[in-house]
């Protein structure tokens, strides 16, 4: 006879309270989380909590659903003894980080007797014995997490002999250390938001069984058969849903036409929809809802917002492809922003490709957001800060009557001064972005190599960074200091086929320019390269003179005002 399973809904609070103890049996895998997907996990509740501006943009945050072998036999939520034990089937690697987050946020309460640290420590501390953890790990693992961990003021203490580590402890410690360091950056309030949100607001499913053998079965259904459920899924069932029955085939032809064009990358474009909405600090579902709800119906949002963006971003996803129909005035600046790795800047061309605007207008937006995009690199500003101006240049980009072109990113003198400076290493601080500089001016010198793919050529430093030392390039360049930052500098960079590359080595300067004459397969020589390298001798003066020219080029393509003399600071 089929018996049903217990399942609940509980929050934190609920979860992580007297008597429910969890313990990791010996057939799980050790605490493996990296920095990377615990500290998303931060990210996504302080982002759904509000905790940035105040205002809550999750009424709740489902942590997903967890799996318990009830090994005392009585449902959750009973009357039970002082001590009821669980082993966890899944849900281990979730359970664990928060409450090495409730720990953390704990310990860095002003005093261990405030409200909110009795709060946080009674999730990591069963009260009935507050020795004991509420997670009971394994071995050795669980004195090392009680002592580094659960215990109060142990996410403060340093580890001694951290080379003796093992693979677990090692990413709890980690784990630990990323989630300090990203909550000391918080006020005491909004941690204080944060720690409320995560015990009243955040919630599990929670599945428990009595039998061991169900509870694998049960386990490996959720982890290892069938296709999970993906947000486009979910998305696609709720929106055609609410379409009205006279107009579903319609919206339904809408739905399938998206989806044959964007194939694999139907989830990125909802992720990037949602971004040129303004929500790019909620998750995807919830975005997409807002933009729905304020759409006025599911029908206008497909026709208004959804087919308008996604044929934006199925040319923006075409525009390496030669045989595209995509006007000559768009064609160019999508090829230079593809090159570069990110993709903060795709919702504000979402924005203008969206609109019905004339190419030659179009071009003119698409041609400050690619220079917006390339300068903040250039400026060597992370990814996070990235997609925070790029948050601001979309939002301009979202009014009714387009700004001034001009208006939407403009670079402090002080960041000059840094593009300027940045330029002397740029290869060793950012090669991705210092290839698709290159290409881009590339794109000025020899239009008719648009298409030359990124992956086709590398970066080739004409100076050697290791020259012999009996070679030419050391009575060239006799001054180490100065051979060491010339050879860094932007004047020395160009692009050359991975084959040429090979081959040039450290050799002499006649020899490169022999290596980079010969043909190699179908690569074209571009003019970055070949343009620069008539001269009969390479040394200090043509690597400065080289590096004004890239700069004066620059100023002119981006309204710039880098100057030349700055490069030779390091040297001077």
């Amino acid at each position: 006879m089929f018996q049903p399973l217990p399942t609940a809904s509980m929050s934190v609070s609920q979860l992580f309270a007297d008597p429910y103890r969890f313990i990791i049996p010996f057939y799980q895998r050790p605490y493996s989380w990296t920095v990377e997907e615990a500290g998303q996990l931060l990210e996504d509740i302080a982002n759904a909590a509000g905790v940035d501006d105040g205002e809550v943009l999750e009424p709740d945050y489902f942590l997903g659903a967890i799996l318990l072998l009830n090994i005392m036999a009585r449902p959750v939520r009973e009357n039970v003894p002082a001590s009821h034990d669980f082993e966890i089937v899944d849900g281990q690697q979730r359970l664990v980080t928060l409450v090495i987050l409730a720990c953390a946020l704990r310990d860095l309460e002003a005093s261990p007797d405030t409200e909110l640290a009795r709060r946080l420590d009674a999730l990591a501390r069963p009260q009935a014995n507050p020795v004991a953890s509420r997670i009971i790990l394994l071995g050795d693992d669980w004195n090392f997490v009680n002592d580094y961990v659960v215990a109060p003021g142990g996410c403060l203490q340093s580890v001694p002999d951290a080379g003796t580590l093992d693979s677990a402890q090692r990413a709890i410690i980690e784990a630990r250390n990323c989630l300090i360091r990203n909550l000391a950056q918080f006020s005491a309030g909004q941690r204080a938001t944060l720690c409320n949100y995560i015990c009243d607001s955040c919630h599990f499913v929670v599945v428990t069984t009595t039998d061991i053998d169900r509870a694998h079965r049960i386990f490996m259904v959720l982890n290892d058969r069938g296709r999970p459920l993906q947000k486009k899924d979910i998305l696609k069932a709720e929106i055609l849903r609410s379409v009205e029955p006279e107009y579903r085939d319609q919206a339904f032809a809408i739905w399938r036409d998206v989806e044959a064009r964007l194939g694999d990358h139907m989830e990125t474009f909802l992720s990037h929809l949602r971004s040129a909405a303004g929500y790019h600090r909620l998750q995807v579902i919830a975005g997409v809802r807002r933009i729905v709800r304020e759409s006025g119906s599911a029908r206008g949002f497909l026709l208004d917002v959804f087919r308008p963006l996604a044929n934006a971003y199925a040319m923006i996803l075409s525009a390496t492809d030669a045989e595209a129909d995509i006007p000559d005035e768009l064609r160019r600046v999508l090829v230079g922003l593809t090159r570069l790795n990110g993709s903060e800047w795709v919702p504000a061309a979402l924005r203008v490709l969206g609109r019905d605007l004339r190419p030659a207008h179009a071009g003119v937006y698409l041609n400050e957001i690619e220079r917006a995009a390339f300068l903040m690199r250039l400026v060597c500003l992370g990814s996070g800060k990235r997609q925070t101006r790029f948050a601001k240049i979309t939002s301009l980009l979202s009014q009714p009557e387009l700004p001034a072109p001009e208006s939407l990113y403009e670079p402090t003198r002080e960041e000059q001064r840094a593009m300027s400076f940045n330029l002397r290493d740029l290869h060793a601080r950012n090669v991705q972005a210092c290839k698709g500089l290159l290409l881009r001016l590339n794109d000025e010198l020899q239009p008719e190599a648009l298409f030359a793919s990124p992956t086709d050529y590398t970066i080739e430093h004409v100076l050697p960074q290791r020259p012999k030392a009996s070679s030419l390039w050391r009575q060239w360049f006799s001054d180490t200091e100065e051979r060491m930052a010339l050879t860094a500098s932007f004047g020395n960079l160009v692009l050359v086929s991975h084959e040429h590359n090979d081959n040039a080595g450290n050799d002499e300067f006649d020899r490169k320019k022999e290596v980079y004459a010969k043909p190699t397969s179908s690569r074209l020589q571009l003019a970055i390269t070949s343009e620069y390298l008539s001269s009969e001798e390479w040394r200090p003066e043509h690597i400065r003179e080289r590096e004004a020219e890239l700069l004066r080029l620059l100023n002119k393509i981006w309204r710039l005002e880098l100057e030349p003399a700055s490069i030779d600071e390091s040297v001077a």
